[in-house]
């Protein structure tokens, strides 16, 4: 109970409709959400795929709380091969399509082949239609989930589609889910779009079974009460993760300029947080969510006057903001309106475009590579012509559609030295010279490289960092506060040290690494008041009571573990190597705030990790012992080789 038991796999090629089983094993191993995707890519096919070829497998997986009222489940993972970095395409997003896949009987989506011609998959109360979709092929889109709902005559209909960026494959390209949240880091989109597969509607009307109502309901009233009386509930569910953006601008850890130098004040006068409640009008929320950290926004004045929608996030803000040097949070909006509608990772989109600007402004490239343009920091009309140009691949726009690594690599001219990624993704303006901490750490170790989310501490101290060059811990919180925090006693013993008020790095990291984990498997949010106050103990209960299937938090912690070792499997066979994790050249190499990374260091922190985590650092794999112990003793190595 709680979850469907059902995978419905639909193979493009041949217009082949079957049905596999979820076993009650694989809910105990792998929960949902992600933890199953990665396991279904992994039986099914090569992780050295082309991933734009016939064989990438994409992945739908609905988090196992999604659908019901446990707080923040709405999220759905997409997963395959990512197209951007050749690592392993792993994305989340809430809204209403999760739930929706649920109520239509299944858990899981596999889309695998191709068709030859465009279409879309319409699921209709469990029955599968795969309808013709040239009609809708080379519309944004917006647009195309307004045609396919007055196409099928209701308004309800949820759907998941891609916007010209994934027909156009473009290698960072974003599955859309409705009109305001996607799927949108690693390039799912062009995977998608490689398929020709604009969309999947869905629409359903299955309830969920709760195998004990009363135990189930008394758990969500408890990890409800545990967000809503978390201290920073209010200044969340008003300014959303717009916060952040002045917290991180006081520690002095934002860079800007493609991250070579660090913010000025102009930066956050004109993108604090205050500067949001000149446009936000209200709140809005995920399926079951109780913080409603989204905004609706609406532009009285200016350039974008009359422009209405959900956004001022805090990815775009320091994206669009510190990267790219725009002080001006309506055209922040602006930008989100483009990047939905045209289908394309914004954050992806702005780093391509600001390492062309570095590269222009040091006399690498010139404008007779830019289409004659003249590439200058903070020109709004010029980053909304090139991502424009990027989703259409017209002209200089074919080169920022393939991601700053591939651009590095035809540029040459030692360009690869102003990368500001990390195995292959860039990191976000959060800067690991200004302040190397979990979160620092995590851009090196999360699953799909440089992203931010995958490494989230449940407990972080946001005053005060710990001295330069010191790589191993950062400071603790105070011991009360810690005590408040859902760590199993044994992690908590081995990761702070309260005598010298520190939290150990390579442990604390991963034991967020697997947390976050079990947050996609089930499809919570991370969104810091719902992670500060949940974990292994209060998920037990939920995940008990809904399944019926005994969990322990030790079980829940375990999961987690679990995904954390076939992510690193996956990228592993994907071609993935012990050297390869390391941060891009300029974090090493070019001084910010008169700092930069020691790699020796980084790569010892990282040794240290390997060993908390029982991996052997030479190949950051994991020992034979520790896949026996997940029960995952079929990648044993000696087993493969």
């Amino acid at each position: 109970m709680g979850y469907t038991g059902k995978i419905l796999v639909i193979n493009l090629s041949d217009r082949e409709v079957s049905e596999a089983e979820v076993t009650a094993q694989d809910c105990l191993e792998f929960m949902g959400g992600q933890g199953m995707n990665i396991k279904i890519l992994l039986d099914q096919m090569d992780p050295q795929v082309d991933p734009l070829g016939e064989g990438n497998i994409l992945s739908f997986g609905t988090g196992l709380l999604v659908g019901t009222l446990a707080p923040s489940a709405s999220r759905t993972s997409i997963s395959a091969r990512s197209p951007l970095t050749g690592l392993l395409a792993s994305t989340s997003s809430g809204h209403f399509w999760g739930a929706k896949l649920k109520s239509c009987g299944y858990d899981y989506l596999v889309v695998k082949g191709k068709s030859e011609e465009p279409v879309y998959i319409f699921i209709d109360n469990g029955k599968v239609n795969i309808l013709d979709a040239k009609h809708l092929w080379g519309k944004d889109s917006w647009d195309t989930i307004t045609t396919i709902r007055n196409e099928l005559r209701n308004e309800e209909v949820e759907i998941a589609c891609i916007g010209v960026g994934g027909e156009k494959l473009v290698k960072f390209a974003a599955v859309e889910n409705g009109f305001y949240s996607g799927w949108a880091r690693t390039g799912p989109g062009a995977v998608m779009g490689s398929k020709n597969l604009k969309a999947i509607a869905l629409r359903g009307h299955e309830d969920i079974a709760v195998f004990d109502p009363k135990g189930f309901l008394d758990a969500v009233n408890e990890a409800t009460n545990a967000v809503i009386n978390h201290p920073t509930y209010k200044p969340w569910r008003q300014y959303g993760s717009v916060l952040a953006v002045d917290i991180y601008y006081d520690l002095g850890v934002l860079t800007g300029y493609n991250q070579s130098e660090e913010v000025g004040e102009d930066f956050i006068q004109t993108m604090g947080k205050e500067n949001l409640l000149k446009y936000k009008k209200r709140s809005m929320a995920c399926s079951g969510c109780p913080l409603a950290c989204g905004h609706w926004v609406e532009i009285d004045e200016g350039a974008y006057k009359g422009l209405k929608l959900k956004a001022i996030d805090i990815t775009p803000t320091l994206e669009f903001g510190a990267r790219y040097g725009i002080r001006n949070l309506a055209a922040v909006a602006k930008a989100t309106e483009l990047f939905h509608k045209y289908g394309i990772d914004g954050t992806s989109a702005v780093a391509a475009v600001a390492f062309a600007t570095e590269l222009f402004q040091k006399g690498i490239i010139s404008k007779s590579d830019t289409d004659g343009l003249e590439l200058n920091w903070g020109d709004e009309p010029l980053i909304f012509e090139l991502m424009r140009k990027i989703t259409y691949r017209e002209g200089f726009g074919d080169l920022l559609a393939e991601g700053p690594v591939e651009m590095a690599r035809r540029i040459g001219k030692d360009s690869e030295q102003y990368l500001t990624t990390t195995r292959g993704l860039e990191t976000t303006s959060r800067d690991p010279r200004c302040r190397f901490d979990v979160w620092s750490f995590g851009y090196l170790v999360n699953a799909r490289g440089g992203d931010h989310m995958g490494v989230q501490s449940p407990i972080e101290n946001l005053r005060k960092s710990a001295p330069e060059g010191e790589y191993s811990y950062e400071f603790s919180a105070p011991e009360k506060a810690v005590d408040k925090v859902d760590i199993l006693d044994d992690w908590k013993e081995k990761t702070f040290d309260f005598k010298n008020g520190t939290v150990s790095i390579p442990h604390m990291a991963a034991w967020s690494q697997d947390l976050v984990n079990i947050v996609n498997a089930l499809g919570t949010c991370i969104r810091p008041p719902i992670l500060w106050s949940l974990g292994p103990t209060i998920y037990a209960k939920l995940v008990t009571t809904l399944t019926g299937i005994e969990f322990s938090p030790e079980d829940i912690r375990k999961a987690g573990e679990r995904i954390t070792n076939i992510q690193r499997i996956f990228n592993f066979k994907a071609g993935e190597k012990r050297q390869d994790i390391r941060f891009a050249p300029k974090f090493y190499n070019a001084r910010v705030k008169g700092r930069e990374l020691d790699e020796d260091k980084v790569n010892q922190v990282l040794d240290k990790y390997f060993e908390v985590r029982n991996w052997d650092p030479s190949t950051a794999l994991p020992r034979e012992e520790k896949l026996k112990e997940l029960n995952l003793d079929k990648f044993a190595w000696s087993k493969l080789s």
